[in-house]
């Protein structure tokens, strides 16, 4: 479960879908990070991955300067799903 988990998240921020994705799917982007890292093999994995917070920032600034509401928000729900963690 833990290798699905962290090769999903690698699969997600290695996209490049902060230029050429529509508003739409990068928040769907989030919103799926968001569920990942919620698992204690996600958390995990934010913790453990090499350049996961890296990639993880470049793609929230990249999308909060895309000005969209719904991408702002899936964005910064995201970054509290790893700011409140829930081990289950």
């Amino acid at each position: 479960k833990e290798k699905l988990i962290n090769n999903a998240i690698t699969a997600l921020l290695s996209q490049e879908g902060d230029i050429a994705a529509s508003n739409a799917e990068l928040e769907s982007q989030f919103q799926a990070v968001r569920r990942l890292v919620a698992s204690k093999a996600g958390f995990l994995a934010f913790t453990q991955l090499p350049k996961f917070r890296e990639r993880l920032g470049v793609k929230v600034v990249k999308a909060l300067k895309r000005n969209n509401d719904g991408v702002t928000h899936a964005s910064i729900d995201m970054l509290c799903a790893l700011m409140c963690v829930s081990i289950k």
